[in-house]
């Protein structure tokens, strides 16, 4: 029976530096292979920073990005994208920049472009090195309105203590939306329906496989309803309080040990 293996990536498969054991790592892949098994990534990241992390690897695995907004089969050349409502944007800036809590940022993202909100407050220094480094040619727009593509996604950055009022306030509103958080005080708005389950949903159907032979590793909210779905579930031991209770494996070690490649070795 093929199994896929999936995880998420911050504070999961990523250590603290956003690094992971290159030869480790290809040595599981290649294991995978030999035994007729696939993995796959299902991150709230987009395809290009994924691609820029992980270089040649990529192409041995699987991908579900953007939460779900966007997923890929490997190798295949089509990627399959939910775009958001553009009809709801303007609303959704209005909540973002609210005076109802206070906004680090807002940056938006296209399948292939970046773009980030003006008159808001100065990114961390590491995020714009990010940015400049994966999107060379991003943009600065005055309005989520005022960009000239279909969009995947929208994060809204906040305080951590703030993230929930965000995603409360865009509920509230009834929008053709679905914000999430994998925590650290990020939001992440996709259209409505869409996260990494439904995504996830469609890719194995492609493959052949079913949700049984699913077996995935995450941390926090946003990766519960790929728990939901999947046959096995391991979550992390710094995970997301609300995942824990619900008899979920746990990993033993910590993202900046290695746990889930330590945690495939095993199960191989």
């Amino acid at each position: 029976m093929t199994r896929l293996f999936v995880t998420d990536l911050d504070q999961t498969f990523l250590n603290s530096e956003r690094q992971f054991n290159v030869a480790r790592f290809t040595t599981i892949l290649d294991q995978l292979d030999e035994r007729g098994d696939q993995f796959a990534i299902a991150t709230g990241r987009d395809e290009n920073w994924v691609r820029n992390k992980f270089g040649k690897l990529v192409d041995r695995m699987h991908l579900v990005t953007g939460n779900g907004a966007t997923w890929r089969v490997k190798g295949s050349e089509q990627l399959h994208v939910r775009n958001i409502n553009a009809s709801a944007l303007k609303k959704l800036e209005d909540i973002l920049t609210s005076d109802a809590f206070e906004t680090i940022g807002v940056i938006a993202f296209s399948a292939d472009n970046m773009y980030n909100l003006a008159g808001l407050q100065e990114l961390p220094e590491n995020m714009q090195d990010y940015m400049a480094q994966v999107y060379p040619n991003m943009e600065t727009v005055a309005h989520l309105t005022d960009i000239p593509e279909l969009l995947t996604s929208v994060t809204g950055i906040f305080p951590p203590i703030h993230s929930e009022e965000a995603i409360a306030l865009i509920d509230d509103n009834q929008l053709p939306l679905h914000a999430t958080t994998s925590g650290y005080g990020t939001v992440d708005i996709l259209a409505e329906g869409v996260n990494k389950a439904t995504s996830l949903t469609m890719l194995i159907d492609q493959i052949d496989l079913a949700p049984e032979d699913l077996t995935v590793f995450g941390d926090g909210m946003n990766d519960l309803e790929m728990m939901q779905l999947a046959g096995n579930v391991y979550i992390m031991p710094n995970s997301d309080d609300r995942l824990f209770g619900r008899g979920y494996n746990v990993v033993t070690n910590d993202s900046d040990h290695d746990g889930v490649l330590e945690t495939l070795e095993k199960i191989m």
